[in-house]
C-alpha cells in the first residue's frame, strides 16, 4: 500500500505547483498512458497548467485515451528543454529508471531535484527527489486512483477510463499473478464511475491492423522452441517489419499470446529496432521469474512480464538471451546442491 508519507508528499507537491510536466518511460504502454492522462485530468481540475511530454508516440491502439485538453507532445529538445527546466514540478509516472527515458534522460536528470516519481516497479535505485513507490500495487494507475481519491477527487469518466486501461492492461485483463483483491476493488469503483470493460477491451485488443495480423502470423510461423518446449522465442527482423508496414505496431501482445501453448513457461519476442538495437519482450507463467533475467541484461519490469533493450546485431542478442534463458530454466528444474536450502 502507499504509505501515509507518500500520500502527504503527493498532496503537498501537487497543491503547491502551478505548472507541471508529466512524462513516462519510452514506448509507453497502457499503464504509463492511463496514469499520465488521469493524473493530468486531476491536476487540471485543480487549476494547474499541465503538459504531457513523452519520448515516443502513443501506440495506435491506445490513442482513444488521448484528449484535446492535454495533448501528448513528442519530445523535441529545442521546444521542450527550457520549458521543462522552468516548471514547478515534474511528475514521472510508471518508471523510476533513468535508462528507460531514452533521449529524455539527460533532461530529466537535470530536474531530478523537483521530480515526483510515482511507480510500482521494483526500484534499482533512482535519483528522483520525491519518490512515491509501491511495489505491491499491480499498476501505477491504481496508485493514481488512490492518491487522487485521498485528496477528495472523484475521477470523471475520461479519467476513470484511463485508470481502468492502466489497471487492466498491466494485469493482462486480470489474469496475471499481480491481480489482487485490491485491483478488483479499484476496478469495481471505476465501473461505478461509468467505465465499460467491453468497450475498453474492444478499443485495445479488437482493432488490430492488417499489418499487425500479418506480423503476428509470421511470428508464429517462425516460433522456435527450446528446453523441451518450455521456452518459446520469435524474432522479428527489420526487413519483415518494414515490408509489412508494421513500424508502429505494438508487438508485446504477440509475446503474451505464446503463453497459451500448453507446456510453455517462458516466451521471448525479439524485435529489431530502426536504430540497430533489439527490444526483447519476456513473458512467463506462474512462479517463473523473468524480471531477474531481464535485469541481467539491463532490463526491468515485473516477475511475469519484463523487457530489455540491447545494443547489438539481432542474431547475437537472440543467442545471448536464449542461452541465458535456457540456463535459468535448467537451474529452476534442478534439485538443490548439497548444503543448499
Amino acid at each position: 500500500m502507499i504509505s501515509a508519507a507518500g500520500h502527504d508528499l503527493f498532496r503537498k507537491l501537487t497543491d503547491a505547483a502551478e505548472e507541471v510536466v508529466l512524462s513516462t518511460h519510452l514506448n509507453p504502454d497502457g499503464d504509463a498512458l492511463g496514469s499520465q492522462l488521469s493524473l493530468a485530468r486531476y491536476l487540471v481540475s485543480r487549476g494547474k497548467r499541465v503538459r504531457i511530454i513523452n519520448q515516443d508516440p502513443t501506440p495506435r491502439n491506445l490513442r482513444f485515451l488521448e484528449n484535446e485538453e492535454t495533448p501528448i507532445e513528442i519530445y523535441d529538445p529545442a521546444r521542450h528543454d527550457e520549458a521543462v527546466r522552468s516548471v514547478d514540478l515534474v511528475a514521472l509516472v510508471d518508471n523510476a529508471a533513468p535508462d528507460r527515458l531514452g533521449t529524455m534522460e539527460p533532461l530529466m536528470l537535470s530536474v531530478a531535484d523537483r521530480t515526483l516519481c510515482i511507480d510500482h516497479h521494483p526500484s534499482r535505485g533512482s535519483p528522483w527527489a520525491h519518490p512515491v513507490l509501491d511495489e505491491e500495487s499491480c499498476a501505477t494507475a491504481v496508485m493514481i486512483y488512490e492518491l487522487t481519491r485521498a485528496c477528495g477527487w472523484t475521477p470523471d469518466r475520461k479519467a476513470a477510463e484511463a485508470m481502468y486501461v492502466g489497471l487492466a492492461t498491466d494485469t493482462g485483463f486480470f489474469r496475471f499473478n499481480s491481480t489482487t483483491a485490491r485491483a478488483h476493488n479499484v476496478a469495481a469503483e471505476l465501473l461505478r464511475l461509468g467505465v465499460s470493460p467491453a468497450d475498453a477491451y474492444r478499443s485495445i485488443y479488437e482493432r488490430n491492423s492488417l499489418s499487425y495480423t500479418r506480423l503476428h502470423g509470421h511470428a508464429l510461423v517462425g516460433l522456435q522452441l527450446a528446453s523441451g518446449g518450455a521456452i518459446g522465442a520469435v524474432a522479428l527482423r527489420r526487413e519483415l517489419i518494414r515490408d509489412l508496414g508494421a513500424e508502429e505496431v505494438d508487438t508485446t501482445e504477440i509475446a503474451t499470446s505464446l503463453l497459451a501453448m500448453d507446456g510453455l513457461g517462458i516466451a521471448l519476442l525479439f524485435r529489431e529496432l530502426p536504430d540497430g538495437r533489439v527490444k526483447v519482450s519476456l513473458r512467463s507463467k506462474g512462479a517463473v521469474d523473468v524480471y531477474t533475467l531481464a535485469g541481467e541484461f539491463g532490463g526491468g519490469g515485473h516477475r511475469n512480464a519484463s523487457g530489455i533493450v540491447i545494443d547489438g546485431p539481432l542474431d547475437d542478442v537472440v543467442r545471448a538471451v536464449m542461452d541465458r534463458t535456457i540456463a535459468v530454466w535448467a537451474m529452476r528444474d534442478s534439485p538443490p546442491a548439497d548444503g543448499e536450502a
